[in-house]
């Protein structure tokens, strides 16, 4: 099994090989079609890592915030294609976040959540959920919620679902949120490991709003006098 900042990587580039919607992803077992199929978009998956490895990712949009008990990683360059990078955000707790920010080679994106481009990236996060499934990341993952939601305390507001993701360690929830400004897309995904999920809630509500107010400060700027 991959650790958590390989999958949350991998997640995001598995849309750009192609990935089937389906709801409640559970695969009984793949058959031999299926296991070509996994392979060659594992050789992709591949091939793009050791292409954006090498890459120098864009600047962040906004400032990324450093909070105590959280290990940030330094920006990771996404597909050159994508004008992207990843973060990742380990808490000492053991839960796992990755920052996403990105394009998809978009020149424009409306700062709207209700906007096709932003509600199609959300489409595209669980769609690599569940094709993680597929390709046995995950024993099953089934969407538990969604909806429109702040970051943390912040006035910023996000698109969010939440899975439950069973693996061989046994169930753990993972929450993606999605929202856009400056013509980019940004995205996290939120892996907690505790057995009582407010607990989830209590170690991440302070670096949610660390960057719903870091964005929010971003957007205010140029009004500024």
């Amino acid at each position: 099994m991959r650790n958590a900042r390989q999958i949350s990587f991998l997640l995001l580039l598995i849309c750009f090989t192609g990935c089937q919607d389906q709801e409640n992803a559970k695969v009984p077992g793949p058959t031999p079609q299926q296991e070509a199929t996994n392979q060659a978009i594992m050789q992709e998956i591949q091939k793009l890592e050791q292409q954006s490895a090498n890459a120098e990712p864009p600047p962040p949009v906004f400032p990324l915030p450093n909070l105590p008990d959280w290990k940030r990683s330094a920006p990771r360059a996404l597909p050159a294609s994508d004008h992207g990078f990843s973060v990742a955000y380990d808490h000492a707790g053991g839960m796992t976040v990755t920052f996403y920010q990105f394009t998809r080679g978009l020149k424009e994106i409306p700062d709207n959540l209700n906007s096709e481009p932003v509600q199609n990236e959300m489409k595209h996060a669980k769609a690599s959920i569940e094709q993680a499934v597929e390709l046995g990341l995950w024993n099953s993952a089934t969407e538990t919620d969604h909806g429109t939601v702040s970051l943390g305390d912040s006035p910023q507001k996000a698109l969010w679902c939440r899975y439950q993701l069973a693996t061989d360690q046994g169930e753990v929830n993972s929450d993606t949120y999605v929202w856009s400004h400056a013509n980019t897309f940004f995205k996290l995904r939120c892996t907690g490991h505790a057995k009582n999920p407010l607990d989830d809630v209590k170690t991440l509500t302070p670096l949610l709003t660390a960057l719903g107010d870091a964005c929010s400060e971003k957007q205010k700027a140029p009004t500024e006098k």
